[in-house]
């Protein structure tokens, strides 16, 4: 079940990709060129960048409150579940440094020299069960400040190779990489002047990630429903000879 939950979600992602590489790089809705109203915006023009929560050890203990870390980044791609640390986090948590669903994080910080995960974008695509998620310094939250850019098409446009390409080159430090402050405003792509021109590409891609959301909260309940019924199963609490398959 898990093998055909990543077969499925790897497939939508892999739309969501060659739709924004349709739009953004090949321009193929527009005859291959870029418009003449579409001007190079900056990042910064589009999206707001929060500073993850900085925790001290001690506050990592059993909860009901998660944290986001670079653990949760997958080294071939994605958001792995598993990477939540549980946390009690102290009063100088920012009402900002809270993560929502779909909200984007973007690493900031590798632990390995070869940089799989430093500039990945992964928008947040469940809680897991958890009654709040917060994300970690290493990460840096990216929301929209406009009124045509929703979450769902600015993690699309963070997922675009380009990001990740352009993030590499503002990469410094040696046993730790980290990702300069300048990466993600300087950021630069063609975009309408009237960003409401990008609302047939924006419902795609919402409609996209949301199944993927959906997809996993399936699994994770199938999951869950397993791990409760097989011990049951296996001592003969439950009985299923009656069923007929």
């Amino acid at each position: 079940m898990r093998v055909i939950e990543i077969l499925v979600n790897d497939n939508l992602l892999e739309q969501i990709r060659t739709l924004c590489t349709a739009w953004l790089s090949d321009y193929k809705p527009f005859d291959g060129a870029v418009p003449s109203d579409w001007v190079e915006t900056p990042l910064s023009d589009i999206a707001e960048f929060v500073s993850g929560y900085s925790y001290k050890g001690s506050e990592l203990t059993d909860s009901t409150i998660a944290m986001a870390t670079i653990k949760n980044f997958d080294r071939k791609g994605g958001f792995k579940l598993d990477g939540y640390k549980e946390i009690i986090p102290s009063s100088k948590l920012k009402e900002s440094q809270h993560a929502e669903l779909f909200d984007t994080l973007v690493a900031h910080t590798d632990l390995t020299q070869n940089a799989e995960v430093i500039g990945n974008a992964e928008p947040v695509m469940s809680k897991s069960g958890y009654d709040d998620i917060i994300f970690s310094m290493d990460l840096v939250k990216v929301l929209p400040k406009k009124e045509n850019v929703s979450k769902f098409l600015l993690a699309a446009i963070l997922q675009d190779k380009k990001f990740k390409a352009h993030c590499l080159g503002y990469v410094n430090g040696t046993t730790v990489l980290h990702l300069s402050k300048k990466a993600l405003p300087e950021y630069k792509l063609f975009l309408p002047s009237d960003l409401s021109k990008l609302r047939p590409l924006d419902e795609i891609v919402t409609t996209l990630y949301k199944q993927i959301s959906s997809n996993i909260s399936e699994n994770t309940y199938l999951e869950e429903l397993r791990v409760a019924l097989l011990p049951k199963l296996m001592s003969g609490e439950l009985d299923v000879s009656g069923i007929d398959l």
